[in-house]
């Protein structure tokens, strides 16, 4: 079922349908249990009772996560890394956005928000490096991140493109002694990590986080600024609370993260529903994001919901998961996030163009495909105001 290029939007809305029918985890179809439930997903993700082996998204090789300690020393080196560069000072966006819009003035969905974004973080992710680790490195984000990952062209490309990248960044960082002095960059922080890694392992591990920097925050930033166009919020008289409420209305209705996935350690039961040793174990983000036990008209879009959330609602809340194999990095992400969104919609109004309608569901959750032009708004004009955020029992759903 995952191994096509077609978009998997029609089975996640079939399982947010199942998830409002059943009281607890059920197995789809294919004989993975699933999670919808808030509390139940919480006990998984953070597993006091140790029922889950260990996992990481992001320090990790192949599906074997570095070891604890590891692991944690890298996240801690990973905010130290992002806290060394003032990224808001550094970046230029309206030279940014001109390399990303296409020769017709247009910003292509499932493509510009992440090329966008790996000019954001590129003094984060190989700081003043070599030409040759940075040609690397936007080759990967090209040929993997936004092909495989988000259009999901697997099988339409060759196996050999993204080896070849790996390839190339061992080479590079075979050539490069480790840091004596902290990490200024990811590529300094994968040099960093002990434990006997090869360069080929190391390289993987600059991958994935390149992944999740670049990838995750580019694909919601694409649903950030088409939503904020679509809802008014592309004027001028945009406040920084608007954004902010964007943003967290944005990652709720359509999770980049739409699933997390857990092995089973032990034989144990969640919720009423027994699990195996072995067994994976699949958190519907998007279903827990969209039941209507926790949200008054949970498909609506509706930004003013986040004034006065529920403590349900906070708790069900999960775009970055939680636990240990939480996104260590997430706060950042989000500062970039309304960074970028205020930037964008402040000084500049937006028309959105889409050719299908629904969202592109691959292992990120992707906006419909179409494009967003944007027009610099002018110096001087009168004030536009943002729609009036409608209230819950009021809002609309885009999609």
């Amino acid at each position: 079922m995952f191994l096509d290029r077609r978009s998997l939007w029609p089975h996640l809305r079939r399982w947010e349908e199942q998830a409002a029918d059943r009281d607890g985890p059920f197995r789809l179809r294919f004989g993975t249990l699933f999670v919808a439930d808030a509390d139940a997903a919480r006990d998984v993700l953070v597993d006091p009772a140790g029922n889950y082996l260990s996992q990481s998204g992001f320090f990790r090789l192949g599906r074997k996560s570095l070891p604890d300690e590891v692991r944690s020393e890298a996240s801690r080196e990973l905010l130290r890394v992002l806290a060394r560069h003032d990224l808001p000072q550094s970046f230029d966006l309206d030279s940014a956005l001109s390399e990303v819009t296409d020769r017709h003035g247009r910003l292509r969905h499932q493509h510009w928000g992440v090329e966008l974004v790996r000019s954001y973080f590129a003094p984060a992710i190989a700081h003043r490096r070599h030409t040759e680790i940075n040609v690397l490195v936007d080759a990967y984000v090209t040929s993997s991140v936004v092909a495989d990952d988000i259009v999901g062209h697997v099988l339409r490309r060759s196996h050999r493109t993204v080896p070849a990248i790996r390839a190339g960044l061992a080479e590079q960082l075979d050539r490069l002694p480790a840091p004596e002095d902290g990490a200024h960059d990811l590529v300094d922080l994968v040099l960093g990590l002990p434990g006997g890694l090869t360069p080929a392992d190391r390289a993987q591990l600059l991958q994935r986080l390149v992944l999740s920097t670049v990838g995750f925050t580019g694909v919601t930033l694409e649903w950030v600024v088409m939503l904020g166009i679509q809802h008014g919020y592309d004027t001028p008289a945009v406040s920084h609370a608007q954004i902010q409420r964007l943003v967290r209305e944005a990652l709720r209705l359509y999770p980049t993260a739409w699933r997390l996935i857990r092995v089973a350690a032990t034989a144990h039961d969640i919720a009423g529903a027994r699990v195996q040793e072995g067994e994976h174990v699949l958190i519907g983000t998007h279903a827990i994001h969209r039941s209507a036990a926790v949200w008054d008209r949970p498909l609506d879009f509706c930004p003013s919901r986040w004034q006065q959330p529920t403590e349900a609602q906070r708790r069900s809340y999960l775009p970055f998961g939680k636990g240990d194999g939480m996104c260590p990095a997430n706060g950042f992400a989000v500062k970039a996030l309304e960074h970028l969104a205020h930037l964008i919609l402040h000084g500049h109004q937006g028309h959105v163009r889409l050719r299908t309608r629904n969202p592109h569901v691959r292992t990120l959750l992707a906006p419909p495909t179409g494009w967003t032009r944007l027009t610099a708004a002018p110096q001087q004009r009168t004030c536009r105001c943002p729609r009036r955020e409608p209230a819950p029992h009021q809002g609309s759903s885009p999609l």
